[in-house]
């Protein structure tokens, strides 16, 4: 290796991603090989003899620039014999004739760098037609010529990041011309993302401009970086969410609903095929709520690379490889899709590698339905024996699909470690967070579990059963299998959780702070299957009900009061005293003030939120959620209910409080 990095031109820009590099190039862990995005490579070296990552592997080939040379360096077989993933990875590459130099091979036969550049007009920033056509979109959109929402979706290496730089410079630039200025904001997964964009408009402004860590200032005219999770205020007047495919739905609808509160234009653009995943279910779902919320949003989708030729042998070959480019269903296909027109198969691993058409159709399923699918999960789906995969499948497509891992059976001393703190065995997600989260006592670590790691369906069957079905199926193999707990864990959504609950489940566990894939609090729940399980789930859930309303007034204040309502149905709390109740009448009739009845109001509420949410109207429900249980300010829940002031919302409160329901 050392002596092919010496044959290499000079000046070539090098990295070695994995193991320490033998000679003096830069050198990239694998669990940074995402910091590369964004770079133009002549070659890398990616050093995947301890065991290949896929989600690195997926990063860092991004990186290399057309004519660039990958240096791919694999396992032995004999070391890996059960791992079917690098199997078929081996496979892609035989199929696409990628050379195996032996040990002997001359270092003169390997593959360098040559050079290869798309050539832009000259004093044209944009170097393809696309690019230029997304430049020009940016501009119209914040110049008041377009829609106030624009959509750019692309494979990577399309450059649509830099496309966003070269507008803001532009913006800049004229807005500095006319003596106003601009403020752009932006927007990533993450700062380091946004370094091409940067750059690219540094590198177009004159030099009066100032550059700092995520902003770029010229006269009056900003750009600016805000972190995805917050929206700022004012909100500024030209704002650019690059690879939104990254960021968590509720994130993208509190930009897209400030934007639009302030009537200022908000650019989004995903990558589709991209090594995180989760650009096919943007693509998918979030066009959804912009045809519903901004029906004449424009869409542009660029197609033409600009950092290598056009059908690209390693974009191509990675795309195969990862199943990058993995497709779900056709939605023609599933126009007649019902729970009686399905067949339920669980499928091997072996089957999954061993049948391309399928893994691609099942794999496909999972990228258009949840954001952040990796090819990691790829890798686990292969590799991983304690997973399951399931299916309900229509005419031989997926229709549904369901990943489940079977967890617990700890040892007792093991159970005693976790529970006090020490220890945390991987792949045990649930017994393990309720011992050490929940109030299970250390023998339910003991139990049998099974999660459902991962379920979907298809968008175009979805609302006909489906769901339904693949859930209570599961349930009952389950508990044929003698299972004594079957769980889930997801971003918390109303629906989401009616959903669960609607199938016997019940939450027992919520995540203080929002999760960073879903931007929705994690939520666990829970269903018992024997009575051993039963015992089990008693005291998590007991313990559940009496710390919720804590977390509700402190580290879940921000909680959607929707959901925080359907966390409390179906617990089981003492009855109200006779003096309580009397209170909380005396409140509903007018005759006391709100913070003298605030402790049988705080108990009241908790117990009609446990008993049902179905007589109470939306606005009734978010008042008392957000004022009694969270405890939000005055002026916070009048402006959620449309009111203006603390005398209108004690009107809505003593409305809701008289139709609670009765809690027994």
């Amino acid at each position: 290796m050392a002596q092919w990095c010496a044959t290499l031109p000079a000046g070539s820009r090098v990295a070695w991603v994995g193991g320490a590099p033998p000679v003096a190039v830069e050198h990239v862990p694998l669990s940074r090989a995402d910091s590369l995005l964004g770079r133009d490579l002549d070659a890398l070296v990616f050093d995947a003899a301890d065991g290949l990552s896929a989600d690195a592997l997926g990063a860092a080939s991004g990186a290399l620039r057309g004519g660039g040379v990958l240096l791919l360096i694999l396992p032995a077989a004999k070391s890996h014999p059960d791992s079917l993933f690098l199997h078929r990875f081996r496979q892609q590459l035989h199929r696409a004739a990628v050379p195996f130099p032996g040990p002997d091979a001359a270092v003169s036969s390997w593959p360098v760098p040559r050079g290869w550049l798309p050539q832009g007009a000259t004093g044209d920033p944009c170097l393809t037609e696309d690019q230029r056509d997304a430049v020009q979109a940016v501009r119209d959109l914040a110049e008041g010529r377009a829609a106030p929402v624009l959509v750019i979706t692309a494979d990577r290496g399309r450059g649509k990041t830099a496309a966003l730089g070269i507008a803001a410079a532009q913006l800049m630039t004229v807005s500095r011309s006319g003596g106003e200025g601009i403020h752009i904001g932006v927007t990533a997964p993450r700062l380091s993302a946004l370094g091409p964009l940067f750059e690219q408009a540094k590198g177009l402004l004159p030099p009066a401009a100032v550059h700092e860590p995520g902003r770029l200032c010229l006269g009056a005219s900003v750009l600016q970086y805000f972190p995805p999770d917050g929206v700022p205020d004012p909100v500024p007047d030209l704002m650019l969410v690059d690879e939104a495919a990254g960021i968590p739905a509720q994130w993208l609808d509190q930009w897209l609903a400030a934007c639009l509160m302030a009537r200022r234009p908000i650019a989004f653009t995903g990558t589709i095929h991209g090594y995180e995943g989760g650009g096919r279910g943007f693509a998918v779902r979030f066009r959804r709520t912009l045809a519903r919320r901004v029906p004449d949003t424009r869409h542009l989708h660029l197609k033409t690379p600009v950092r290598w030729a056009v059908d690209d042998p390693l974009e191509a070959l990675m795309a195969r490889g990862l199943l990058l480019d993995a497709e779900a269903a056709e939605d023609a296909s599933m126009t007649d899709a019902r729970p009686g027109t399905c067949e339920r198969k669980a499928f091997s691993r072996e089957q999954l590698a061993g049948d391309e058409a399928l893994l691609g159709d099942i794999f496909g399923l999972l990228s258009l339905a949840h954001y952040r699918t990796r090819p990691s999960d790829l890798q686990r789906m292969l590799d991983d024996p304690a997973l399951k995969v399931v299916g309900l499948m229509h005419r031989g497509r997926a229709a549904a699909v369901a990943l489940l891992a079977d967890e617990g059976e700890l040892g007792a001393g093991l159970c005693r470690s976790v529970w006090a703190g020490e220890r945390r065995p991987q792949g045990h997600f649930l017994p393990v967070s309720l011992m050490l989260y929940g109030d299970m006592p250390p023998s339910g670590g003991m139990l049998r579990y099974r999660r459902v790691v991962r379920i979907a369906v298809h968008p175009a069957a979805q609302g006909r059963g489906l769901g339904t079905a693949l859930v209570q199926a599961l349930v009952e193999e389950a508990r044929e299998a003698g299972i004594d707990l079957i769980g889930a864990g997801f971003g918390g959504t109303a629906p989401l959780l009616r959903f669960w609950t609607g199938q016997g489940f019940c939450p027992v566990r919520v995540g203080v702070k929002p999760e960073v894939s879903s931007g929705g609090w994690a939520v666990t729940v829970l269903q018992a299957l024997t009575t051993e399980g039963q015992g089990g789930l008693d005291p998590v859930r007991a313990g559940f009900g009496r710390t919720l309303p804590m977390l509700l007034s402190d580290p879940l204040r921000g909680m959607a009061p929707d959901l925080a309502a359907g966390l409390f149905q179906g617990l089981t709390l003492a009855p109200l005293s006779g003096e309580d109740r009397r209170v909380i009448a005396a409140f509903a009739r007018g005759r006391r003030v709100y913070e003298a009845c605030l402790p049988a109001l705080h108990a009241g509420v908790i117990r009609g939120l446990a008993a049902s949410t179905e007589s109470l109207a939306e606005d009734h429900r978010d008042a008392l959620v957000m004022r009694v249980i969270q405890q939000r300010p005055w002026e916070t829940v009048a402006r959620h209910l449309g009111v203006s002031g603390r005398k209108p919302v004690i009107t809505v409160l003593r409305r809701a409080v008289a139709g609670l329901p009765d809690d027994g």
